[in-house]
């Protein structure tokens, strides 16, 4: 095949609709990113602004919701959760699951039992978690979750593994390897979160070099392989610079990325999440973030950006309802569409259930 056919039978899939991706259940966002092959993502955000929540949302669990639904289309998902093990992570999604199908916030904190006896589970709510298992069981046939720290060297065996048994490495010309996958229509995610907690290793003595290895080998995977890397990373203290602050330059930007430049400059897509309340600053979308605090102090409001995006348009901003307590994120009107009854909704979580995916 040679160059003008290969790009022939990538317009020809368009065309047949192979190439728009797999929806991450929020449409407006849609508009401007999906879930392709060969793309590499990288979500940034403040400590404790949701980044992780985000990511099992946008990329883990509303795609496969949609696959159960649509079994048609195929992706697998290899999940390294540098920061929570495997069965905190299964715990949160049964957590979001039950409030999705009944409208019970089970926070995770009563689902673990890391509570006083008084407000441990019930029978009833162990009941609904009891249900879950098939769901869970159905999610764990398309995920793999590898939980703990890991290396750079680790994490690209592991893929090549993957790759090796899913398809065929032609290097013949050791200069243009080819990767041949079993299932070319598979899309497969590659997951670190998050990569601050990349391990050293001989000859990666630092935090940056080990961040930048693992980068560069997220690259390989997209370009050869034809994976999709998606890289969780914080954001540096600098926006708690009083001087940044006082200017109103609160508005998270690709130099906010903490250890190295590299990742955002390797990645397709950039998006950032942004909690304002956590520095007792106005929305960048002139939402009314005051409406969306409840009586109790939850912030039920965050921020999102697409920082970077080399398919599209960038600097585009999306307000969206959050649900802390289960970590679920539903997208907001456009400002000039919101109603007071919207913010009313939210607060008393109707407007999750009246938007879920």
């Amino acid at each position: 095949m040679n160059h003008f056919e290969e790009v022939s039978k990538e317009v020809l899939d368009g065309m047949l609709g192979k190439n728009s991706g797999i929806p991450m259940g929020f449409h407006r966002l849609s508009n401007h990113i999906s879930i392709r092959k060969a793309t590499y993502y990288l979500i940034g955000g403040y400590t404790g602004s949701g980044k992780t929540s985000l990511l099992d949302d946008a990329f883990v669990l509303n795609p496969m919701d949609y696959l159960l639904d649509n079994p048609s289309v195929n992706m697998e998902i290899i999940y390294f959760s540098m920061e929570r093990r495997k069965n905190f992570k299964l715990a949160k999604w049964i957590c979001r699951r039950i409030f999705l199908k009944t409208g019970r916030v089970i926070p995770l904190n009563r689902m673990m039992g890391w509570v006083e006896k008084k407000d441990r589970l019930t029978k009833d709510e162990h009941d609904l978690f009891l249900e879950s298992k098939d769901y869970i069981d159905a999610l764990m046939t398309k995920i793999t979750i590898i939980d703990g720290p890991k290396n750079p060297t680790a994490v690209r065996n592991y893929v090549d593994d993957y790759a090796a048994k899913n398809g065929v490495l032609d290097t013949s010309d050791k200069y243009n390897p080819k990767y041949y996958p079993n299932d070319p229509n598979k899309i497969v995610e590659v997951i670190s979160d998050h990569i601050g907690l990349t391990k050293l290793e001989k000859e990666l003595t630092t935090k940056k070099a080990a961040i930048d290895k693992s980068s560069e080998d997220k690259q390989r995977m997209r370009d050869l392989y034809g994976f999709s890397p998606i890289d969780i990373s914080q954001f540096n203290r600098d926006i708690s610079n009083p001087t940044r602050k006082k200017n109103g330059d609160v508005d998270p930007m690709l130099e906010d990325f903490k250890e190295t430049g590299s990742t955002q400059e390797n990645a397709d897509i950039v998006l950032s999440l942004f909690d304002p309340y956590r520095y007792n600053v106005s929305d960048p979308s002139k939402y009314n973030i005051e409406k969306l605090r409840d009586s109790s102090g939850k912030k039920k409001y965050r921020n999102l950006k697409i920082l970077k995006n080399s398919y599209g348009s960038d600097d585009i901003r999306i307000g969206l309802a959050f649900q802390p307590e289960i970590g679920y994120f539903s997208e907001l009107p456009k400002l000039e569409n919101i109603k007071e009854k919207d913010y009313e909704e939210v607060l008393d979580n109707t407007y999750f259930l009246k938007n879920k995916y």
